[in-house]
C-alpha cells in the first residue's frame, strides 16, 4: 500500500465543524459502549467453581475421546472430529478423525499448560470479569450426567454454555452464542475412556513461542510504532503476548479473549505480496463482499465451517493477520479496532472513526 500523497488528502474542514464532529464521535462512542475495564454483567458467578474444577481436571485426569467441533448454525456445515488424548504432565495430543472413525493425519501436541486450548486461569478470569456465570444445575450430554454452567451478558442474553462431567469434572462441551442468539461455535467430547491412552506417534507442535512480551517490552515496542492494544473491544482483553523472529524480522502474536472466544493478532513489519487474495477463496464464506459488517476499508473477513474467521491486510508499514474463534460480529469488531488499511494520516483516522459509526 503506497503512502498517501499530500494532494490526495481530504480538504480540511473549518475548525468549528471539525470540533463538533469530533465531539459527536466522543459522545456517541461513550453512549454505546461500556468502558474497557467495567464489568458489564453483574451476578454472584456461582458457576465459576465448577469451571475451575474442570480446569483442574485437565491437569489430573487422563482420558481419551473424540472432540466434535461445529461452526455457526446458519452454515449447517459438517462437524470436524478430532481425537483427543489428555495425559497430565505430558499435555494434549490432537489428531483428525477419518470417516471410518480412525485417527488420520499427523497429530498435533500441546505441552502441558503451554497454550490456551482448554480452560486456564487467564480465560476463567476474563469470563468472570465479563459475564454473569451461573450454575444451571444437573443435565445430561452425550449420555453422561453433567452440570451446566451458563454465561450471561448484561442484558441477560446467553453468551455461552459449558457442560462439566459429573463423574470426572472434565469439560464435556461448550457453546458460544452470537448476539442474535444462534450458536456460533460448538464443541462436544464423546466416546470418553479414562486412563492413559495411546499417545499418537510423530506428533508435531509443542511449546508456544518462548519470548513472552512483558508490559514494559510492549510499551517499548509501541514507542517504535507497533500497535499492540491492551483491549480490542470492551470485552476482548489481552491475555497473552509473545514474539519470535521470522526471516530476521520480529513477529508479534497477541491473544485476546472474553473468556468464551479467542482472537489471535499477528503483526509484522513489511507489506503484502501481490499474490495476496482479496476475494473469496479456498471455500471460505465472508461476512459480506467488500467487508460489509466490518468497515468499508477492510477486505472481507473469511469464515470457515468451524467458526474461525481470518483476515489479513497491511497498514502503516505493518502486516496484520487476525484469526478468530469467535462469532462473526465479535471478529469484525476485533478487526475494526486495529489500524485500517487505508493509511495512517490524521484525516484518514477521522474518516475511519466516522465510518464505523455509520456517518460516511
Amino acid at each position: 500500500m503506497s503512502a498517501e500523497e499530500p494532494s490526495s488528502a481530504p480538504r480540511p474542514a473549518p475548525v468549528t465543524q471539525l470540533l463538533v464532529v469530533l465531539l459527536c464521535v466522543v459522545l456517541l462512542t461513550a453512549a454505546t459502549r461500556p468502558d474497557s475495564d467495567e464489568v458489564p454483567a453483574d451476578g454472584d458467578d456461582g458457576g465459576m467453581a465448577l469451571l475451575r474444577t474442570a480446569a483442574a481436571a485437565d491437569d489430573t485426569v487422563a482420558y481419551t475421546g473424540v472432540r466434535e467441533v461445529r461452526g455457526p448454525e446458519e452454515l449447517d456445515g459438517e462437524a470436524v472430529r478430532i481425537r483427543v488424548v489428555n495425559q497430565p504432565g505430558e499435555g494434549l495430543a490432537l489428531a483428525p478423525v477419518t470417516e471410518d472413525g480412525s485417527a488420520g493425519g499427523r497429530a498435533f501436541a500441546v505441552d502441558d499448560s503451554s497454550a490456551l486450548v482448554t480452560l486456564d486461569e487467564r480465560l476463567l478470569g476474563m469470563l468472570e470479569d465479563t459475564y454473569d456465570v451461573a450454575d444451571a444445575g444437573r443435565t445430561e450430554i452425550e449420555g453422561r450426567t453433567a452440570r451446566m454452567v451458563v454465561a450471561r451478558r448484561a442484558d441477560d442474553t446467553v453468551a455461552g454454555r459449558f457442560w462439566v462431567d459429573g463423574e470426572s469434572g472434565i469439560l464435556l462441551g461448550r457453546t458460544v452464542y452470537a448476539d442474535s442468539g444462534g450458536a456460533a461455535l460448538r464443541t462436544r467430547l464423546s466416546g470418553i475412556e479414562f486412563g492413559e491412552g495411546h499417545w499418537p506417534p510423530d506428533t508435531v507442535g509443542g511449546e508456544p513461542w518462548g519470548d513472552v512480551l512483558t508490559e514494559d517490552e510492549r510499551e517499548e515496542l509501541r514507542g517504535r510504532g507497533w500497535v499492540l492494544p491492551e483491549h480490542l473491544t470492551w470485552d476482548l482483553r489481552l491475555v497473552d503476548a509473545r514474539s519470535t523472529e521470522h526471516g530476521r524480522r520480529r513477529v508479534v502474536h497477541l491473544v485476546y479473549s472474553d473468556g468464551l472466544s479467542q482472537v489471535s493478532v499477528f503483526a509484522q513489519r513489511g507489506k503484502l505480496g501481490t499474490e495476496h487474495q482479496t476475494s473469496l477463496h479456498n471455500g471460505y464464506v465472508g461476512t459480506g463482499e467488500g467487508g460489509s459488517g466490518v468497515s468499508p476499508q477492510h477486505d472481507t473477513i473469511f469464515g470457515g465451517e468451524v467458526g474461525q474467521y481470518q483476515s489479513m491486510w497491511q497498514a502503516d508499514g505493518f502486516v496484520y493477520t487476525v484469526l478468530a474463534d469467535a462469532p462473526a460480529g465479535l471478529a469484525s469488531s476485533a478487526v475494526s479496532a486495529l489500524p485500517g488499511p487505508e493509511g495512517s494520516g490524521f484525516w484518514a483516522r477521522v474518516q475511519r472513526g466516522l465510518s464505523r459509526l455509520g456517518f460516511v
